[in-house]
């Protein structure tokens, strides 16, 4: 009798598993077309838009429910600091930048 019932716990398991990588693959699409927009116009908007899409991916699992797949947590979570990493350091950047360039136009 427990046979079919954790035949059922699988499958809503392996469901959960193809849920999450469907859910990280929109956002890794999202991702991607934000940043090859930004290669021809670019602008502190897809900074903002990847630490977003960055956030959401660490938060999802624990807000969808499948935080406790480890191996679809672990994925959203790492892929998600990462991007929002990256987006906080070109953030800065920038902002450094055009302070620098503001203070070189304005010493003339």
């Amino acid at each position: 009798m427990d046979e079919p019932r954790s035949g059922r716990m699988s499958g809503l398991r392996c469901l959960r598993i193809r849920r999450a990588a469907r859910r990280l693959e929109f956002v890794g699409v999202l991702i991607a077309c934000c940043s090859a927009v930004a290669l021809y116009r670019y602008g502190a908007w897809a900074e903002w838009t990847n630490l977003t899409l960055g956030c959401w991916a660490v938060f999802a699992p624990f807000l969808l429910g499948f935080g406790s797949a480890q191996a679809a947590m672990w994925t959203h979570v790492l892929v998600g600091l990462c991007v929002a990493t990256i987006a906080i350091i070109q953030l800065s950047s920038g902002s450094k930048a055009q302070m620098a360039s503001s203070t070189k136009s304005g010493g003339r």
